[in-house]
């Protein structure tokens, strides 16, 4: 019966935290970093918000550069 309250309790607390957390994107193109947040997103959600967007001078590189996705 203890292993049962415990594994309700477990499951429970699982269920209440959010899996939405707040990111850093940081992009590489043309040998220049730039970076942003990104925030309330899933990991998943991020990840492809943050794929391949670049942006230098205000525009936006969509291919050729290289991003990560990092929890805040």
């Amino acid at each position: 019966m203890k292993k049962f309250v415990l594994f309700v309790a477990v499951v429970a607390t699982l269920g209440l935290t959010s899996c939405k957390k707040d990111w850093t994107c940081s992009c590489t193109y043309d040998g220049e970093t730039t970076s942003y947040d990104i925030n309330g997103k899933t990991k998943k959600d991020a990840e492809a918000e943050c794929e391949g967007k670049a942006s230098l001078g205000g525009i936006t590189f969509t291919t050729g550069s290289s991003c990560t996705t990092n929890k805040k």
